[in-house]
């Protein structure tokens, strides 16, 4: 008995919290827009034997038929199924860019708060390499760095994505922990002898969750736009089935001039995109269910 009413303890914060996320339309739209890739990049990935083609010149560029199912999509340049590497190159897209959302979040949520609540020459120290780190052109310096590594590891190319993405982050919980410490009830924690430990996590961590969760989603946001920017610029190693790659594959064989290319384009891109879309979307949702001035407007 106390097995089950443990189980539904654990239970019932999760049902909850989908239940207050499909109250938003935005939120509703992009949870499930994330439910559907997390499931392409995992069951879907079952279905790849039935969805694959032999290579052959004559089913190369193909455009999307109904049947048999490996031709929904069309083929790509070599006769496989667009499908099929749609589906192959999921994995990789969602392992790097939520790993590249993690450490940016942790990173820059880590420099904030000791920031914020260190104050004076910590404070001074802190912000004077974040913002030195903010005006160095970051987009470049992942550019290099990755060029270097040249790595198809998830752990590693989101490290090397999350360089510098987490300054702009620290900054704005900086800022959030300066305005907690100036509320009545934190100079009460200080008087009655509270550790650091128990103010940060008891105190203030709590008032930062829904501000943190949804910069973690936007973070993986720019993630999966900077992942899919690097192989698309060819700047990684050769993998077939990767989106960026499919992108820019389909434009150096002329799809942006309207030949069998085209649809080779169409399908990666509406995949980035559509993801792309249903993270913001679920991020301004979840916006919108704790800011009681956005829910009314």
């Amino acid at each position: 008995m106390e097995e089950k009413i443990s189980a539904k303890s654990k239970i019932q914060p999760i049902i909850g919290m989908f239940r207050l996320l499909t109250k938003s339309k935005a939120a509703s739209f992009g949870l499930w827009v994330t439910v559907f890739y997390i499931l392409l990049a995992t069951v879907a990935q079952l279905l790849i034997p039935l969805v694959t083609l032999k290579e052959s010149p004559g089913n190369v560029l193909l455009p999307p038929r109904l049947w048999p199912p490996a031709y929904w999509f069309g083929t790509d340049y070599v006769g496989q199924s667009t499908l099929a590497d749609i589906i192959g190159g999921a994995p990789f897209i969602l392992e790097t860019s939520f790993l590249a959302g993690i450490y940016t979040t942790v990173i820059g949520m880590i420099v904030g708060l000791v920031s914020g609540y260190a104050g004076g020459l910590v404070d001074s120290a802190v912000m004077w390499i974040n913002d030195t780190l903010l005006t160095l052109p970051s987009l470049l310096i992942v550019i290099l760095i990755a060029t270097m590594v040249k790595t198809t590891n998830p752990l590693v190319l989101a490290g090397v994505l999350s360089i510098t993405g987490w300054t702009g982050l620290a900054r704005a919980v900086r800022s959030q922990v300066l305005s907690i410490k100036q509320l009545p009830y934190m100079e009460v924690s200080k008087v009655l002898g509270l550790n650091w430990s128990y103010i940060l996590f008891k105190e203030i961590m709590p008032q930062l969750i829904p501000f943190i969760w949804i910069n973690l989603i936007l973070n993986v946001e720019s993630a999966i736009y900077a992942t899919v920017g690097l192989f698309y610029l060819g700047l990684m190693p050769f993998t077939s089935n990767n989106w960026g790659f499919m992108i820019s594959n389909a434009i150096s064989l002329g799809a942006a001039y309207g030949t069998n290319a085209l649809w080779y384009f169409i399908f990666p891109t509406l995949f980035v995109t559509l993801f792309m879309v249903g993270l913001i979307e679920l991020a301004y949702g979840i916006d919108e269910i704790v800011n009681p001035r956005l829910r009314k407007a």
